[in-house]
């Protein structure tokens, strides 16, 4: 096995188009996600793991620098096809190096490993999978970093389409599914930067409300534009009369669908636009003849409750976050230096990228 350690763009497509159509991939892992980094001063690789000159599994790597500070996160993965499972500790060992190569403190990776066999084919079995334990400990030290740790699974495996799975749900749910296209509600999915700068107000608007952390249009609008121009992105518009009241943006990798975030005008009479967005999704995912829909991990509790109804499940991965510390002293620093910024921990990415900006 060879492992290509690369920034060049034609690798990056065949990286793209890997992970987009590998059971094990992750829109964690596409290109256009780890150069959204970019905006905190942060810096990406991929490696691409190659077998008679086919790629067979790899990593995408998001490389964090602040002042003498360098990390190596992989936040999902490495991934690798079935039939080469084996070749687990080897490609770590490489992405290792790599990371003391280019001087890195510490190594940090997140295996999707789970025995549901509701995912099986997204995610490794520990039966499968035996890790150096002499050179990885379990957990995470370094959480600045969104890094997998399961799929809120809405599955399809029992149903032949979008139909069959809403006969499945609770009356109240296929009400509220159906009453904003009885009221004339359409969904559009959108190609038009004006329309997905317009959505994607509206989702900013529901964070600043609900209180939680959102990357601004301006910080996020090129990964958004270039997913939805490959095609491996989807950003939904709803529209009442005209006008766009609801917008989500989903992401296709792994073989299925992720719900990235959404936003509905809070207006009244409510017409239920927030069921109407995850159904668009649900139906593309249909289309598409996936085997179920990740309406995505987290939120507030009344948020998942809502995804609750669609008959997700919310599948934790098993124990899925390693490191190595690779310059003990370095790191040792990093942590003290993040002890004193802890207490404005909502702000550690910006000030991060300031501290990196200055240097």
């Amino acid at each position: 096995m060879e492992v290509v350690f690369t920034k060049e763009e034609a690798w990056l497509e065949k990286w793209d188009s890997y992970v987009v159509n590998a059971p094990r991939g992750s829109h964690l892992i596409l290109s256009d996600w780890l150069k959204s980094y970019a905006s905190y001063g942060f810096d990406f690789e991929v490696g691409i793991a190659l077998k008679d000159d086919k790629i067979i599994g790899g990593l995408g790597v998001i490389i964090p620098k602040v002042l003498f500070f360098k990390f190596y996160i992989v936040p999902h993965g490495p991934i690798l096809d079935k039939a080469y499972e084996n070749y687990i500790n080897d490609l770590l060992i490489q992405a290792r190096s790599r990371a003391k190569k280019i001087k890195c403190s510490y190594f940090q990776f997140s295996l999707p490993i789970s025995n549901n066999p509701k995912i099986s084919k997204h995610t490794f079995s520990f039966q499968n999978i035996s890790l150096d334990k002499a050179l990885y400990k379990k957990g995470k030290l370094f959480s600045h970093i969104y890094s997998s740790y399961g799929l809120n699974w809405v599955d399809f495996n029992k149903t032949d389409n979008a139909e069959s799975l809403l006969q499945g749900l609770t009356t109240k749910v296929r009400r509220n599914i159906r009453l904003p296209y009885n009221k004339g509600a359409v969904a559009n999915f959108e190609q038009n930067e004006d329309s997905i700068r317009q959505g994607y107000g509206i989702i900013e608007a529901n964070a600043r409300l609900g209180n939680y952390a959102l990357r601004s249009y301006d910080d996020f609008k090129s990964t958004i534009l270039n997913l939805v121009k490959k095609g491996y992105g989807s950003f939904i518009n709803i529209y009442v009369n005209g006008d766009i009241k609801a917008s989500c943006f989903v992401i296709k990798a792994g073989n299925y669908m992720t719900n990235i975030s959404g936003g509905t005008l809070r207006e009244k009479p409510d017409i239920k636009l927030g069921y109407m967005l995850q159904w668009e999704a649900i139906k593309k995912s249909f289309d598409l003849d996936y085997g179920g829909y990740n309406i995505s991990m987290g939120g507030s509790e009344g948020v998942k409750e809502f995804k609750e109804k669609f008959s997700a499940e919310a599948i934790y991965f098993e124990e899925p976050h390693y490191h190595s510390v690779l310059r003990p002293f370095v790191f040792k620093s990093f942590l003290v230096f993040e002890k004193i910024i802890k207490p404005y921990k909502s702000y550690i990415s910006k000030v991060l990228s300031k501290y990196k900006k200055g240097a």
